[in-house]
């Protein structure tokens, strides 16, 4: 069914494409665990890197779900249900708006192609590269994302110093237009850990509360994207293949994650979660600036 061979042979560097996969998959296990997933952000340029960018996307989905379930397990019960039925209407929302726009945008050329050897006649097939249409698209969404991330963190030092007490409280609309916004950025680009964070740290809610709503909310988001993805054609035998090689990583990241989720103080927590907004935004700008120039 998947055939016998080695993931990434095609690529120019095997052992740099497994490298990069393997890094992702254990950032991934580490972010969801220990952090409720706004690292996670990180592995998707290392996935896209490893094998292009439909199939990196299409073997990163069913890897996110392996670890949304180990991190459920670790966090079971921990969840705010109050979020989480704030949420989810406007994220399923965002979910189908992300199908319409992904299935834009891989009918632009280039979109398809695989990093390596095997993508070059892909992108000569098509005639380009890279559509410059589709690519400004994925760029400004990037870049509105990371906008946010950086945004926030500013904000939010300066609430700490005139208004130290002031939350954000959560609600119906405020939650809706959240998961919306979510669940386009999660199907297009699996990004969307950084806005869910953000959501929640405004609610000044308890490191467990927050990462137990964050692994339970994406474990949904991501298995309902198994929809579109399959019937898109973003997952196939070979994606599931090169995830099959990758899943033990995510039982190893998963379990770094707890062990240092339980290590931290609140203190601690909410301010390495500031700085893992604050690279995951300054990451995103970048990609999207130089994707725009």
């Amino acid at each position: 069914m998947f055939g016998l061979e080695l993931p990434f042979m095609d690529q120019p560097l095997p052992w740099l494409s497994w490298l990069l996969a393997a890094v992702g998959v254990i950032v991934i296990g580490i972010a969801k665990s220990g952090f409720g997933g706004g690292l996670g952000v990180l592995a998707v340029p290392l996935f896209i890197l490893a094998m292009g960018e439909k199939p990196g996307l299409g073997t990163l989905l069913p890897l996110l779900i392996a670890a949304d379930i180990f991190s459920v397990y670790n966090h079971w019960g921990g969840w705010d249900r109050r979020n989480l039925r704030h949420l989810m209407p406007g994220s399923l929302l965002g979910i189908i708006a992300g199908t319409v726009l992904l299935w834009w945008m891989i009918g632009q050329p280039g979109f398809s192609p695989p990093a390596g050897a095997g993508g070059a006649e892909g992108a000569e097939a098509t005639g380009a590269a890279v559509s410059e249409t589709g690519d400004r698209a994925k760029a400004t969404i990037s870049l509105a994302v990371g906008l946010v991330c950086v945004l926030y963190i500013v904000l939010d030092l300066v609430r700490m110093r005139l208004a130290p007490r002031w939350r954000y409280p959560s609600g119906p609309i405020k939650g809706g237009l959240t998961g919306m916004a979510a669940g386009i950025v999660s199907t297009l680009v699996h990004a969307a850990g950084p806005i869910a964070t953000i959501y929640m740290l405004g609610q000044h809610l308890p490191k467990a509360k927050l990462v137990g709503t964050a692994v339970i909310y994406f474990f949904t988001v991501n298995t309902i994207k198994l929809l579109p993805y399959f019937a898109l054609g973003m997952i196939d035998t070979s994606t599931l293949w090169k995830g099959l090689w990758l899943l033990p990583l995510v039982p190893l990241g998963t379990a770094l994650g707890m062990k240092m989720h339980r290590w931290m103080s609140e203190a601690v927590f909410r301010t390495i979660v500031f700085i893992m907004l604050l690279i995951s935004g300054g990451m995103l700008i970048r990609d999207a600036l130089t994707a725009m120039t």
